[in-house]
């Protein structure tokens, strides 16, 4: 599989190591502050540097991880950390934010950018706004399919964008970036990088586990060569918080099933041993979803582990002598010894201690040889050798020893010039918009019920949407009024943020088009793309994660009007954003949040449900209840509590007020609508301010 990577998780220098010699080809990791793994050790600085040019020494690629979203008062420093890897070699940096990776390409323009999984990318179309953007590859969602990826692949391929595929590792029970629990329950967003892993703590299901949220870890290893015909170029492994043993197992078994097409018995059991929740799962690759995927970490699960930790060792004791080192060596009397080495291309010279005339027993080839072949320690193997030695000289074998040390120390000098130079950062001021004049209330139906209820409202909204599949549903309706038909007419559509059926959507938004519906909410980059195909004016929904205003002036440029920012925003935050002049923005100020969006359902880890959601809810460890609702080939964990967000705090930012509805009663839904229209507070023991004074760390 010569067009395919290995790629490593490294969270601080052992595993960097272990990742090394076990024999990955390319290694990701993360600096103290912008990374999804922030509890990980990381790498300082200096570190950093060290970690970049060890990479290079053993040709190995090394990927920056700036996966997650970035405040406007960070993003200096969040460019200053990309031009100093810049500079020191780094190869690719792995991003989430669409305003830091907008300015990463400015400034950056020849550093590869690589879209992270967590942007949520899980179907083909959002592949064309990525490549507008800049980026090279793109990390997949782990819930995809086997027949997915290969579609995915193929489209992929047409745009000169790589695929880089998880393969082993932990499985969120969130499609990554969509997953706002950790903020909600705690103010640690996983889109900031300090995820408490919430899924992992008890939920219970009816007739569940207790555990209903905790699924076993990937391992895509047997699959490898089936996703290497698909055209996956990088497989890649899940573990940066986990220990370097981890990292070295999994990288040889990986490493063994590409070589070899199959994996050692011994490294097969080791793996699990090492680290495994219960066993793995192929689940969302076989498309073979349900109970046997959710798994725990078990005592028996940690001692074995324990037991086996002291035999990964061996993979990761020595150096892996990866690189051929061609030499050539010059021995004549009279003059000073001489060596040149050569790998890759690049070569250096060196010259040492004169040979003196033979007394006893003189050099030759075989003496010679021996001493240059002791590469041990190095990132080097012989290949070809050339001598020019002299008859009947002598020169002491630390001679030779000393001669090829320094010729390796001067190799590995000329082959860390990389000759990057710095860019100026320069803070970029934004011309923000008006922030007396308010977008008005934009309101989200769940159903047509709860829309027709608030019928003598809806002109008082700057809009109001419904989701695709309500909409789509009720155009085929015969018997609709013709007030009805023209509420319809006149909503917004929702696309769904999960589109693993994309030819669905496309069908469901031609007929919604066709029926006269103008725009549409758009909460993925796939989503952007399809709307924007139809022929819609195109507002962005939460799951875009839109963090700071670069963030909003890159989906203007992508075509965008308007757009729910971050509901992971403080007031106080939303107020400093500086939003283009024709750009309407909005802020979350009533809803269930949506907490988790979920390919595998968690109910049906118990006794199943209705594939309506209908009444299904998780219940915690402190026994407080968490509503699950179902549609679009996914589930939606909701928040406990309503956000509710006083209209009046909400306006001084210059925002519009977006209202969430999910489980409301008709009355319910008309009641709320008619609070902020009024521009009364909503509140009380059963409402939450959510994180609009706190934000998130």
């Amino acid at each position: 599989m010569p067009n395919t990577e290995i790629l490593a998780p490294v969270g601080g220098t052992e595993s960097l190591i272990a990742a090394v010699r076990a024999g990955a080809d390319a290694v990701y990791l993360g600096a103290e502050e912008f990374n999804a793994r922030r509890n990980a050790q990381n790498f300082n600085d200096n570190d950093l540097k060290q970690a970049i040019e060890y990479c290079r020494l053993n040709s190995v690629k090394c990927y920056l991880t700036l996966n997650t979203l970035i405040k406007d008062t960070e993003m200096q420093n969040a460019l200053q950390l990309v031009n100093r890897v810049w500079q020191y070699g780094i190869d690719a940096v792995i991003v989430q934010d669409i305003g830091l990776a907008l300015e990463i390409h400015r400034l950056f323009p020849n550093l590869a950018l690589h879209a992270s999984t967590q942007m949520s990318v899980h179907s083909p179309s959002a592949l064309l706004p990525l490549k507008q953007m800049g980026f090279k590859r793109v990390v997949v969602a782990r819930e995809m399919s086997g027949a997915e990826l290969k579609e995915f692949c193929k489209a992929a391929k047409a745009l000169d964008i790589e695929v880089e595929v998880f393969v082993h590792g932990a499985l969120c029970m969130c499609l990554s970036g969509q997953c706002y629990f950790s903020a909600y329950l705690g103010g640690r967003s996983a889109n900031r990088g300090l995820c408490a892993g919430t899924c992992r703590l008890p939920f219970m299901a009816k007739g569940g586990t207790g555990y209903d949220l905790s699924l076993k870890d990937l391992s895509l290893i047997p699959y490898l060569g089936e996703l290497e015909k698909m055209g996956v170029t990088s497989f890649k492994i899940e573990g940066r918080m986990k220990r370097p043993e981890y990292v070295a197992t999994a990288v040889a078994a990986a490493k063994q099933m590409v070589q070899n097409g199959t994996v050692d018995d011994e490294i097969d059991r080791l793996l699990e041993k090492v680290f495994s929740r219960d066993g793995f799962t192929d689940g969302y690759y076989k498309a073979i979803l349900g109970k046997a995927m959710f798994g725990v970490r078990s005592d028996y699960d940690k001692q074995l582990s324990a037991q086996n930790i002291s035999k990964t060792h061996e993979l990761y004791r020595r150096e892996r002598q990866r690189l051929r080192l061609n030499m050539s060596i010059t021995l004549k009397k009279g003059k000073p010894s001489a060596l040149k080495v050569e790998c890759n291309g690049i070569s250096a010279s060196v010259e040492g201690v004169m040979p003196e005339q033979a007394i006893n027993r003189p050099i030759n080839e075989q003496i010679v040889g021996d001493a240059l072949s002791k590469l041990g320690g190095t990132c080097y193997y012989l290949g070809e050798a050339e001598f020019d030695i002299e008859p009947d000289i002598s020169l002491p074998i630390s001679a030779i020893n000393n001669l090829r040390k320094a010729a390796i120390t001067a190799l590995d000098k000329k082959r860390l010039e990389i000759g990057r130079s710095g860019v100026q950062i320069t803070p970029v001021t934004l011309n923000g918009a008006d922030k007396n004049k308010s977008a008005g209330s934009f309101v989200r139906f769940a159903n047509l019920i709860q829309c027709f209820a608030a019928d003598e409202l809806l002109d008082s909204l700057s809009g109001y949407s419904l989701p695709l599949n309500i909409l789509v549903s009720e155009i085929k309706n015969k018997e609709l009024t013709k007030r009805q038909g023209l509420i319809l007419k006149n909503s917004v559509v929702e696309i769904p943020r999960s589109m693993f059926n994309e030819q669905k959507v496309i069908n469901d938004l031609k007929l919604v088009k066709n029926s006269g519906v103008k725009k549409a909410v758009c909460s993925n980059l796939a989503a952007v793309s399809l709307a924007q195909s139809q022929g819609f004016e195109m507002m962005g929904g939460f799951g875009l994660n839109l963090f700071n205003s670069f963030a909003i002036e890159r989906v203007k440029k992508l075509g965008l009007s308007s757009a729910v920012i971050s509901t992971e925003l403080s007031l106080s935050e939303i107020n400093n954003l500086c939003p283009p002049e024709d750009f309407n923005v909005f802020s979350f100020c009533y809803g269930r949040q949506p907490l988790m969006l979920t390919r595998n359902c968690p109910v049906k880890n118990g006794v199943g449900c209705t594939g309506k959601g209908d009444g299904c809810h998780l219940t915690d460890r402190k026994n407080t209840d968490f509503p699950v609702i179902c549609g679009d080939g996914c589930s939606e964990v909701l928040n406990s509590k309503i956000t509710a967000i006083s209209p009046t705090l909400n306006q001084r930012s210059g925002c519009g007020s977006y209202l969430y509805l999910t489980l409301e009663s008709p009355n319910e839904a008309k009641e709320v609508i008619l609070k902020f229209l009024n521009s009364n507070d909503i509140g009380g023991y059963d409402y939450t301010g959510a994180l609009s004074k706190t934000g998130v760390k």
